[in-house]
């Protein structure tokens, strides 16, 4: 069995203090869907993701409370409507997360090849 590098080490460490307001799968896959987008309607995330509205609504309360989206209530066509954007946090921080990963992963597979 080999020994990790130092450099391999370090990443592991910034992988285990990641924050897991965004690397619930869930709130994951919410910020990922909402990256492309400007906006998106609370019935289309929970369509795409397969959840309850109770589910979705918890998550989508966690990351609203951490400043990455932010919810709109408005009507369209006089229906009560619920509108997500993610905030500049929110990209900021999905960005530094995908950084990490791609950063993790390149260091293991690395690793590998030269172990």
């Amino acid at each position: 069995m080999r020994e990790e590098s130092s450099e391999e080490k370090n990443v592991l460490k910034e992988v285990a203090s990641v924050d897991d307001i965004i690397h619930t799968p869930v709130r994951l896959a919410i910020m990922i869907f909402l990256l492309p987008k400007e906006k998106a309607l609370f019935t289309e995330v929970q369509k795409v993701l397969d959840l309850t509205a109770g589910n979705l609504s918890s998550h989508i309360k966690r990351l609203e409370e951490h400043g990455l989206i932010e919810v709109q209530k408005a009507f369209i066509k006089a229906k009560p409507t619920t509108i997500l954007y993610l905030t500049e946090k929110g990209v900021n921080s999905i960005q530094k997360y995908a950084n990490l990963m791609t950063t993790v992963l390149t260091t293991i597979l690395e690793e590998k090849k030269e172990g």
